[in-house]
């Protein structure tokens, strides 16, 4: 839980340092993640968080951006699910 919010954290302060604020690209999350995930540990090893770990930090999650398109979505279509939960399942 915690790295999450670091995640979360660093994606908002990379963004707003890195980005403009009426961009059409914004941040991949999941990738920014797997950064956090990967350099975290490195840091906290060093013992101190420089300013120099956060800037490669925040370089390293703006190369991971996405094209963000407005009034696009892609609800998934209705069906049948393709299986039944366990809740409706038999028990043996």
């Amino acid at each position: 839980m915690v790295c999450d919010n670091l995640n979360a954290l660093a994606v908002y302060l990379a963004a707003t340092e890195h980005l403009p604020v009426d961009s059409d690209w914004r941040i991949n999350r999941t990738l920014a993640f797997n950064t956090v995930r990967r350099l975290l540990p490195r840091a906290l090893a060093m013992g101190i968080v420089t300013s120099q770990v956060v800037k490669q930090l925040f370089v390293e999650i703006t190369k991971n951006l996405q094209k963000f398109v407005k009034l696009r979505s892609r609800p998934r279509p209705q069906g049948p699910k393709p299986h039944k939960s366990h809740a409706y399942k038999p028990t043996v």
